[in-house]
């Protein structure tokens, strides 16, 4: 539901208008300290405001912010087939985020609690991970053209393959759950991979009807 927000000054609604543009077209995280809207609490629940009327939200991620889809709007639009990207290219990503974040992570060997930052993620290559022979290395190089395309990864000569931009739109929720969905896949027979796989069954299980028979 969207939230009601004070009148603002035409100043203000100036501030907030910019702050928008700024968070739909900026390629990754935008700094609280570039906007005053982003920076000041009020202005700031005001762009949210007007994010949400676009079925779009404000998601925080470290000291800055991006825009992303409402997970209502995500998911009626997965519902009709848009925006979602191929098996193939989802196995790819799947891929790219074992070795960048998954396995790293489990190995003590980075830090961060985003995608795509020094502390959050190290690089991958073709070569590495061609290594899964489920897939040629040329299915894997069509799938990186076009996860690059979506800003789902980044790729250039020096720094090889990281997760990208695009990870940061998604909302805490659906972060939560890809988070939970690379545990599951780096390590299945863990403790914890066993009790997420137990609350999503119970999660999918109808209610008692216990209430209507009495």
């Amino acid at each position: 539901m969207v939230r009601d927000v004070r009148p603002l000054s035409v100043e203000d609604e100036a501030l907030v208008h910019d702050a928008c543009c700024a968070l739909e077209i900026a390629e990754s995280v935008v700094p609280e300290s570039a906007l005053l809207a982003l920076a000041d609490p009020a202005l700031r629940a005001a762009v949210d405001h007007r994010l949400r009327q676009c079925g779009r939200v404000l998601n925080q991620v470290g000291n800055g912010w991006t825009s992303g889809y409402d997970d209502e709007v995500a998911d009626a639009l997965v519902q009709q087939g848009r925006g979602v990207i191929s098996p193939q290219d989802r196995a790819v990503l799947a891929l790219v985020l074992l070795r960048c974040v998954a396995i790293p992570r489990a190995h003590g060997a980075i830090t961060g609690t985003t995608w795509a930052d020094a502390n959050g993620s190290r690089s991958t290559t073709v070569d590495e991970l061609a290594l899964n022979k489920h897939l040629s290395k040329k299915a894997i190089k069509e799938s990186l053209q076009r996860l690059q395309t979506a800003a789902l990864i980044r790729r250039s000569p020096r720094n090889g393959i990281t997760p990208g931009p695009a990870l940061h739109r998604l909302t805490p929720q659906r972060t939560t759950t890809l988070w939970e969905d690379l545990v599951i896949l780096a390590a299945p027979d863990s403790t914890y991979a066993r009790v997420l796989r137990e609350r999503r069954a119970a999660s999918t299980r109808p209610e008692s009807s216990a209430k209507d028979q009495t």
